[in-house]
């Protein structure tokens, strides 16, 4: 399920592109169902009082058999395999669900950003559960601004954030996504989401990312063998398995 010469290019010359339908609807399902049982108001919630929280989780793989099958579909790795090469390894995954009135906003970000110390270029892919739009908490991108590298972050509660004047310049544009489409973007791209203004639409997404084997902090020179190999000189590993075990309560966010 790898992506097109022309969906390759975009990604490439802009940062991002919508993939459109790649799983099947019976998959979309148990995703879903699992998604619902793990991200809700009674396990998690991000954003204030204020505005309005939102369920969020991280790591669902490690609270579900079911979706840790998932970060070894195709959908996922063949495009990752286009992007990062022959020996990658599983980075990340979370679960958003800006349910309707919750007001809070995610400002502008590099995925990056929230690392301690500078990591390499990964690959978010941003699978949404339901269609997704600015007027329900949709993402927004600044395109062509990952080619322009990383950007100093500062911290506003849980969220890294880049700064007003550190910016890139480009004109912000809506990603909108039908339920079921399956985004994939730079770590580097420039993106925010803000509130869910609707009365009724919810907008889940499961985000999950991808890094390259040899993936290390640009500062302090950590390796991140601790995260599971995916595909191994080319091969899909059997299991989500690494050299050194993952503790997730030290990891942000």
């Amino acid at each position: 399920m790898p992506l097109s010469d022309e969906q390759l290019n975009h990604y490439r010359d802009q940062g991002f592109v919508n993939a459109g339908q790649l799983f099947k609807h019976d998959e979309l399902t148990r995703m879903a169902v699992e998604f619902d049982r793990l991200v809700n108001f009674d396990e998690q919630v991000l954003g204030n009082k204020e505005d309005g929280v939102f369920p969020y989780r991280a790591m669902l793989n490690f609270r579900s058999p079911d979706l840790a099958d998932f970060i070894l579909h195709p959908a996922f790795v063949e495009v990752a395999r286009q992007i990062l090469g022959e020996d990658i390894r599983f980075w990340w995954d979370q679960g958003i669900n800006k349910a309707p009135g919750s007001g809070s906003p995610i400002a502008w970000h590099q995925d990056n950003g929230y690392q301690d110390g500078r990591t390499q270029e990964f690959l978010t892919c941003w699978l949404a559960l339901d269609a997704s739009s600015i007027k329900n908490g949709g993402l927004e991108v600044i395109p062509g601004s990952a080619a322009k590298g990383a950007r100093e972050h500062e911290w506003q509660g849980v969220h890294a954030v880049i700064p007003e004047p550190l910016l890139p310049e480009g004109v912000p544009t809506p990603l909108d996504a039908r339920a079921g489409d399956l985004l994939f973007f730079s770590s580097r791209l420039v993106h925010r989401t803000g509130g869910n203004s609707s009365r009724a639409d919810q907008r889940r997404a499961w985000v999950v990312q991808y890094c390259r084997a040899d993936h290390v902090n640009e500062i302090t020179g950590e390796s991140y063998d601790n995260r599971p190999w995916v595909l191994r000189d080319g091969e899909y590993a059997k299991t989500l398995t690494s050299e050194r075990p993952f503790d997730l309560g030290r990891e942000r966010p």
